[in-house]
């Protein structure tokens, strides 16, 4: 079994108890679609029960994603990286339609908690922007200056209408902040292809395909994509808790990604990415 690093995790903690609370049903349909169980501590959203699920993965670090949608506070998400040293990075959610305050806002985690990314959820917030949209190009530039990975969550599914120009938006993006660290979580599915060749063509973007490179459509370009084209840019992630951790590792390590090529996908591409080596 290979060591890990898990680029895509919501904890029982605080306001993600509420996916706990609400989404058991969802957590059971899509098991059932992948053949996969719901783990013990999808059940209970006990925190201690899932570092042990954890610990049967593989999974030494998880990445932890804010999410404004849920109301989940950064100093509360925060918690975690005390409850558990060693075990979790919190990328505090930035919005970036509150102008100075945002940046001001990435100042304080990069003072206090020295934080190694910042996570944002376009499509997803109270108040949606596009991706290229010019408000949020100050929080793009200060993160490339700062080299600090930003986080983005990019799928059909965080978009009330299914709408490819994300597409245009987000390359734009990555044609505007060349140097800017871009981790795409969910893997732009279905755009998939179009944010494969994104990285492709920039050493700068990464794809975490988490839920979407399973056996499902689309699920085996993902898996060719680690093999050749972006060895060295993609990041496993479990999509916990929408999916079991110890079942997406095991996945992951029997979908057809070359033995040679896991232990960059599992943990070394992440551990570069976070200026953990």
């Amino acid at each position: 079994m290979h060591r890990k690093i898990d680029f895509r995790v919501r904890p029982p903690h605080g306001y993600y108890m509420t996916m706990f609370e609400t989404e058991q049903a969802h957590f059971a349909r899509l098991a059932d679609a992948f053949d996969m169980s719901v783990s013990a501590s999808q059940r209970s959203g006990n925190l201690e029960q899932f570092v042990s699920e954890m610990d049967q993965a593989g999974i030494e670090l998880s990445v932890v994603p804010g999410r404004q949608f849920l109301g989940v506070g950064n100093s509360e998400m925060m918690e975690l990286e005390k409850l558990y040293p060693g075990r979790f990075v919190v990328f505090p959610y930035i919005d970036p339609t509150q102008g100075t305050s945002a940046l001001d806002e990435v100042d304080y985690w990069r003072d206090n908690a020295g934080i190694r990314g910042i996570s944002t959820e376009p499509t997803f917030q109270k108040k949606p922007y596009a991706f290229n949209d010019p408000v949020a190009y100050p929080l793009y530039e200060k993160l490339q200056e700062m080299g600090l990975p930003l986080f983005i969550s990019y799928s059909a599914k965080l978009l009330s209408v299914v709408d490819p120009d994300t597409v245009r938006q987000l390359g734009t993006v990555v044609r505007d902040f060349p140097e800017l660290k871009l981790v795409v979580g969910h893997g732009g599915w279905p755009w998939h292809m179009e944010v494969i060749a994104m990285a492709f063509n920039s050493p700068n973007v990464y794809i975490v395909p988490d839920m979407y490179g399973l056996n499902g459509p689309g699920g085996e370009d993902y898996v060719n994509a680690a093999n050749t084209l972006l060895k060295k840019q993609m990041l496993f992630g479990s999509a916990y808790p929408i999916l079991s951790a110890v079942d997406m590792a095991d996945y992951y390590e029997n979908c057809g990604i070359k033995k040679s090529v896991l232990p960059g996908f599992f943990y070394d591409n992440a551990a570069k990415l976070l200026q953990l080596t």
